[in-house]
């Protein structure tokens, strides 16, 4: 059941690429794309129903349209994915996505944005991998033909760990994409005692603006208005998620990531410093079991990267994976 379950994600894939997407994607405007509020009950392990708030982005029809899943990382929301457009330019993956011929539905992780919020000591690693595991079981379960029938988890930071753990855990996409995180071992330059002492704040914690800066962006590469806009909207994570992510990046081992069997694309900064692309060597070998591993550099590029002046060569990089699947 297993090898049919995977032939049948990977032929899904190839029919999408094949007939649903042109060979060169074409460009619309920015207005074209249709916006989605969509909510998503889910159930925790304490036995409570929550609601996760996502937004789904795409143009024309949906039918024969892969979705991508978008996870969001630490301090921020489902509007990570969907900056607004600064001194003229854009920066919202999803919009850029949805005119490339997907669908993409960008989450509110549980306890972010307008999702529900959860006791912050109980949401930890596990229950939002659950948590986005129910989302695609629901995108599936209620998808009309031919919709929704190839899923692709894309995340950013944390939320590129919770995608891996979720896929590792249920399978439910036909390829990952990762950007901003390593599955390997490396070092951040944080202090421990600084980290932790975060944990002080509550059960939500608020990354503080003098930190979110430098270590998020390359300022060489990045326009301060757009980092200020940043800081100002900066949201918070809660404790047991934080504690998860101080505890995998001591001891990576523990996130399963041989139990991945389909692609995956984990995209690096040169300058990010929280998972730097000097790292990136022995990335590939963390996924023992996936048919593929790409792993992509962006010069110059810090750790918010749909935030940096490079942010479209990167996007366009994995649209441009996403299209090869199948040849």
């Amino acid at each position: 059941m297993k090898a049919l379950k995977k032939v049948g994600g990977w032929l899904a894939l190839a029919l999408w690429v094949v007939f649903a997407l042109p060979g060169t994607a074409e460009a619309g405007a920015p207005e074209d794309v249709k916006v989605e509020r969509r909510e998503f009950p889910v159930r925790l392990a304490n036995g409570q129903g929550y609601s996760v708030v996502g937004y789904l982005y795409y143009q024309g029809s949906l039918k024969n349209r892969p979705v991508q899943i978008l996870s969001h990382g630490i301090t921020y929301n489902h509007g990570y994915w969907d900056l607004p457009e600064i001194n003229g330019q854009e920066y919202s993956y999803a919009r850029y996505m949805a005119r490339q011929h997907y669908a993409v539905l960008a989450l509110d992780l549980p306890g972010a944005g307008e999702s529900e919020r959860v006791d912050g000591d109980v949401l930890n690693l596990a229950e939002s991998a659950s948590a986005l595991h129910q989302v695609a079981q629901q995108l599936r379960a209620t998808a009309e033909k031919n919709t929704f029938e190839t899923l692709i988890y894309v995340g950013h930071s944390n939320g590129a760990l919770i995608s891996t753990y979720a896929q590792a855990l249920y399978g439910d996409a036909q390829a990952v994409v990762m950007t901003g995180w390593l599955n390997t071992a490396h070092e951040v330059p944080v202090p421990a005692e600084l980290l932790l002492g975060f944990l002080q704040q509550g059960p939500y914690i608020r990354v503080p603006t003098e930190l979110r800066a430098p270590l998020f962006y390359e300022p060489t590469n990045a326009d301060p208005a757009v980092i200020a806009y940043d800081n100002e909207v900066a949201d918070t994570v809660t404790r047991g998620q934080f504690m998860d992510l101080l505890t995998v990046l001591a001891v990576p081992r523990l996130i399963p990531t041989g139990a991945i069997s389909v692609p995956v694309m984990v995209q690096l900064g040169e300058k990010d410093l929280v998972a730097s692309a000097v790292y990136g060597e022995n990335e590939a070998k963390a996924y023992p079991n996936a048919p593929q591993v790409r792993v992509d550099t962006l010069e110059n590029t810090g750790h918010v990267f749909n935030g940096h002046y490079s942010r479209r060569e990167g996007w366009a990089r994995i649209d441009a994976w996403l299209r090869a699947l199948s040849r």
